[in-house]
């Protein structure tokens, strides 16, 4: 596979969150600093030029494309999980001669300790999920409290009223969305209790745990092509392994593993045509890298072949596009403070 490496952001401190949007039309690269007072860009995909989204207070720890021209971020949940004031908030931005700007700020949402956010769609509308990390900490290595998951209707730039789908989740940090057969989301999310799914039946949520095995990271999806879901983990909290399930007899079955330091990436989905999962490291080799699967003689999930796409970055965050017979990662790479295009073809 070939790789070419393209800085758009160099020097942004604290970068963390990315995200692709939508505005004018247009596709942009969000990229956002978890730091107090930090930035938020739109970087614009085809030219690169960079628009400075002015007058938010930093933290930002997710961007959620909500509509053409709207954008919905965790802000205030700085570092170390300073975030008794976390919220969500609906960015609206719009285009002048000097570019893109704010148009229009509001708060869809005050939900302290916030760290993940994804919109669901459903039979009977659109609703908003939060994830709370845990609900009060005296210092940052305070886990005495466990989060939460709760779903809010959604509408209007807005979020409802908040139902608590579950509690007692401690180190709350995975989310994840994935279409089921009838066209709408399943949520995906974990802590320390393991893994989890929450699916919409008759107007009411239905949850079930799927893995008891501390969960920091979700993905579930086709890894082999067998035309099969798996699931991914980072196992633990931003632990030091990928844990790759198969189902097996009714059962999720541990069939992989994958050795990672300070786990803070995981992707999966079409990648280039065929499966793939991405894994990115913080600590270590600080490195981000592509996994391809197959089958052993067995049927078990093994891995086919491990690509290197760049090291030493530390990358928080990612976002992947696919456009022909080749793709894109953007990469917030915390390590170096740079927001980094890789293209990547065959």
């Amino acid at each position: 596979m070939k790789v070419t490496r393209d800085v758009l952001i160099d020097g942004m401190p604290g970068l963390y969150a990315v995200g692709q949007v939508a505005a004018g039309g247009r596709t942009f690269c969000a990229a956002a600093s978890e730091n107090r007072g930090g930035t938020v860009y739109l970087a614009d995909v085809e030219t690169g030029d960079l628009h400075e989204i002015t007058g938010g207070p930093g933290g930002v720890m997710a961007v959620l494309p909500e509509e053409d021209g709207t954008v919905l971020m965790i802000e205030e949940f700085y570092p170390v999980f300073d975030s008794a004031t976390a919220k969500i908030a609906a960015v609206d931005v719009a285009e002048d001669e000097t570019g893109f700007h704010t148009a229009e700020r509001g708060i869809a949402a005050e939900v302290p300790y916030v760290h993940r956010i994804g919109l669901l769609r459903e039979k009977d509308g659109r609703f908003l999920a939060a994830g709370r990390l845990c609900q009060h900490k005296d210092n940052p290595d305070d886990w005495s409290t466990a989060g939460t998951l709760e779903i809010a209707p959604f509408s209007g730039k807005a979020a409802g009223a908040f139902e608590v789908v579950q509690d007692g989740i401690y180190k709350h940090h995975a989310m994840f969305i994935a279409e089921n057969e009838d066209g709408y989301d399943d949520l995906f999310y974990g802590g320390t209790a393991g893994t989890f799914r929450t699916v919409r039946r008759d107007g009411a949520w239905v949850t079930e745990r799927m893995i008891d095995v501390p969960t920091s990271d979700i993905v579930f999806t086709d890894l082999d092509g067998d035309g099969e879901e798996e699931l991914a983990i980072i196992e633990e909290f931003h632990g030091a392994n990928v844990a790759v399930f198969k189902m097996r007899g009714g059962s999720w079955e541990r069939q992989v593993d994958i050795p990672i330091n300070f786990g803070h990436v995981l992707w999966g989905g079409t990648f280039l045509g065929e499966p793939g999962l991405i894994v990115g490291s913080r600590g270590g080799k600080k490195d981000l890298t592509l996994y391809r699967f197959g089958a052993d003689a067995a049927g078990r999930i093994s891995i086919r072949e491990e690509i290197l796409i760049d090291e030493g970055q530390a990358p928080a965050q990612i976002t992947v596009s696919e456009s022909g017979d080749s793709a894109v990662i953007y990469a917030a790479n915390h390590g170096a403070g740079q927001l980094v295009r890789y293209r990547c073809s065959v």
